[in-house]
């Protein structure tokens, strides 16, 4: 039991979502450039598509930037609703963002820093996280890597155009169990922040098996 919540938190930490349509003028309090708006009241709605060993996949859910904030570590994240679950917690420092998600299956919030804007194709950084899963006697170190995949291109998906986006490739690494498969890919663009997300992860000593996708549709921001 214990093994399977740890796949799920794996897939908990990479996993963060058609038709777009196209963001509304950003208000002149909106920084000239960020991969991650926090404008009070902008949303994001994306879908969910694809397989796991238990079957299809087919879900939505909704981010929205609150107004409020809450320090952690020494640094201000926007507070984010998210429509299936707990609020998540947003931040840029320089040309560094992170993220904080309470997840269902852990005792912790983790931290994670997913987008480093200013490296070129082919660099990459790493964080080892120590999580907590719920019943677990021991924390478990996850060695999140990291590698920009493709830096900086415009991209046109149903019609919106997307200016500077960049695709990370994340690489979460245990010493048990093996993981047989691993293919997690992120796509941010300036100024409206996670497009897409594609997800291939299969450990066969668990019998996991997951082949979905996340695209953005209708947003705002604000």
């Amino acid at each position: 039991m214990q093994k399977t919540l740890f796949i799920c938190t794996i897939l908990s930490i990479v996993l963060s979502a058609g038709n777009c349509k196209k963001p509304s003028t950003p208000d002149p309090g909106t920084p000239a450039s960020t991969y991650q708006p926090t404008t009070t009241g902008s949303e994001w709605n994306y879908t969910t598509t694809g397989t796991t060993a238990s079957g299809p996949v087919n879900t939505s859910f909704k981010l929205t930037a609150t107004s409020k904030d809450s320090v952690s570590n020494g640094k201000t994240f926007r507070v984010f609703t998210n429509s299936a679950g707990a609020n998540e917690y947003y931040v840029k420092v320089g040309n560094d963002y992170s993220r904080i998600s309470s997840l269902a299956s852990l005792t912790n919030a983790v931290e994670l820093l997913y987008l480093k804007e200013n490296l070129n194709a082919g660099a990459s950084w790493s964080e080892v996280k120590s999580v907590l899963i719920t019943g677990a006697p021991v924390a478990i170190d996850v060695n999140m890597i990291y590698t920009v995949e493709r830096g900086k291109f415009d991209t046109t998906i149903n019609g919106t155009d997307f200016k500077d986006c960049i695709r990370i490739r994340v690489t979460p690494t245990v010493t048990f169990p093996t993981i047989d498969e691993n293919n997690i890919t992120y796509l941010f663009a300036k100024n409206v922040g996670m497009i897409g997300n594609k997800v291939r992860l299969r450990v066969n000593s668990l019998a996991v098996n997951v082949n979905t996708e996340t695209k953005l549709g209708a947003f705002v921001i604000k």
